[in-house]
């Protein structure tokens, strides 16, 4: 089985999106996922100004499609998340990072949070949001997935709710194998994954230790609480070929490690997944 091996852009923080294109395939890797936003959130500062976001002039969209090309990089997706899709406001921003990575890269994928809800009225507006949302990718040949985060898609049990209140075949699941562990105590990622595999569009790969609420993910295969050959075989099983994006968002505490830093985590990720029986 063929697969698709990514990496976010974000694993390079402050160097950026135009340097990740640039060094990725020194790890052995050709896509990327795209950070259409800048992060500021657990210790990783990205600063808007490093990455391509959707108020792009099309001079500068067109020189970042030409700077793929020359390096022989492609884009497996975009990150179009961070707006607060619980408002109107937030909801148009997400529809047009949508249409912008749609026209731009031609992406089949974008991955976005699904919004935190505090009620019950919360719920139902997010809900016909992410069906709006769904409306908008099937327009533009794009599947949202949703990425694991606290609220409606914390675990397994609260991703299957939401697929079937939303119920949308655009709008599917990004899972994120160490967020598993940071927002729910005591939970194994691969058999929360088991039970969402059937709506998987699209991989975080991620590692940890497996604590609730620890900013720990580094390399993957360092971590040590997320079995990777499990992971694949699992989405092996549902004929699942990737993306499987790794997600490197450093450790709490831990000096920047620097560009070159970035780059040896990354390189060692991909190493440790091709041993897991990631490549062809």
């Amino acid at each position: 089985m063929s697969r698709t091996l990514s990496c976010f852009t974000n694993c390079y923080g402050p160097d950026g999106v135009w340097t990740a294109v640039e060094r990725i395939r020194e790890a052995g890797i050709d896509h990327l996922e795209l950070a259409l936003r800048g992060h500021d959130f657990g210790g990783l500062v990205i600063p808007e100004s490093v990455v391509v976001t959707e108020k792009a002039d099309d001079a500068t969209a067109q020189s970042f499609v030409d700077h793929l090309a020359r390096h022989g990089v492609k884009v497996s997706g975009c990150n179009v998340g961070g707006a607060d899709i619980r408002t109107e406001d937030g909801v148009a921003l997400t529809e047009r990072r949508i249409r912008f990575a749609a026209k731009w890269f031609a992406v089949p994928i974008c991955v976005s949070g699904a919004g935190k809800p505090v009620d019950v009225a919360e719920r139902k507006t997010v809900v016909n949001h992410l069906r709006r949302l769904g409306d908008t990718s099937a327009s533009v040949g794009v599947v949202l997935a949703l990425e694991t985060h606290q609220g409606p898609t914390q675990n397994a049990e609260a991703m299957l709710a939401l697929m079937a209140e939303v119920d949308h075949p655009h709008v599917r699941l990004n899972f994120d194998t160490g967020n598993i562990a940071y927002y729910n105590d005591g939970v194994d990622p691969c058999d929360e994954l088991e039970k969402v595999k059937q709506f998987v569009r699209n991989v975080h790969v991620k590692d940890s230790r497996g604590k609730l609420e620890d900013w720990y993910f580094p390399a993957v295969g360092d971590g040590g609480a997320v079995d990777f050959t499990r992971v694949r075989t699992i989405l092996d099983s549902v004929g699942f070929q990737g993306p499987y994006t790794i997600e490197i968002e450093g450790i709490a505490g831990e000096p920047e490690p620097g560009l070159e830093g970035r780059q040896d985590r990354i390189a060692r990720s991909a190493a440790h997944l091709r041993k897991c029986g990631y490549g062809e």
